[in-house]
């Protein structure tokens, strides 16, 4: 049934009751890999699961994975509603699953790259390199596809107010933009650099970097 949730594309919603704690985990990781389930109800949970159990904070691990920028990428950013009831009634889920509910289904369209940037300041460029300068459009179209999360708003539940999903001035992401650039340049190995436009490019990224120090 698990492999089933992982592999179905048509899936929408899903309801199961009768839970205890390793088949609320055995669910939070084929979430992981569904990009096609919107809510989820779980009721009749056994007397082991609480907000602080392994299977609760699973569906952290499966909403953002923060191992890797790729297994954030590879998180699921579909699931908008997560429901969870136990003997005691419903169990309020931890602020940090509410916020990427929340971001899943109010900015779809950005909740990777939003989550990417939440999660990771500096962006490992290294498997990358092999791919040489002809990348390097690539992951200025990313930064560029992903601006809008510093502008994107969502409710924070704490102030009871809402906040930007990325509190970053322009400055700052420009900054970061640009040092993954540098990063990459400058790790790519120096006989694929060995070209008049490589190396004048090393040199413009090394000129906006001093610049932004300054």
């Amino acid at each position: 049934f698990m492999e089933g949730i992982a592999r179905s594309q048509s899936i929408r919603h899903i309801g199961i009751i009768h839970l205890n704690n390793d088949g609320l985990t055995s669910v939070a990781r084929a979430l992981a890999g569904n990009n096609s389930v919107r809510s989820l109800y779980l009721e009749e949970l056994g007397d082991d699961v609480s907000v602080t159990s392994a299977g609760c904070v699973a569906f952290s691990t499966a909403l953002c994975d923060t191992s890797s920028v790729n297994s954030t990428y590879l998180s699921n950013h579909t699931i908008c509603k997560i429901r969870l009831v136990g003997g005691d009634g419903a169990i309020d889920l931890p602020q940090v699953i509410s916020l990427h509910l929340q971001l899943n289904e109010e900015h779809p369209q950005y909740a990777a790259r939003c989550k990417i940037l939440m999660k990771h300041r500096s962006l490992d460029m290294t498997p990358f390199l092999h791919w040489g300068l002809k990348f390097l459009p690539f992951a200025v179209d990313w930064f560029e596809g992903a601006k809008p999360c510093t502008m994107l708003t969502i409710y924070d539940a704490n102030s009871a107010s809402r906040r930007r999903v990325v509190d970053e001035s322009d400055e700052s992401f420009e900054s970061r933009k640009l040092t993954a650039m540098y990063e990459f340049i400058h790790g790519i190995p120096l006989e694929a650099m060995k070209s008049h436009n490589g190396l004048a490019l090393a040199a413009a990224y090394d000129k906006k970097i001093a610049r932004i120090e300054e």
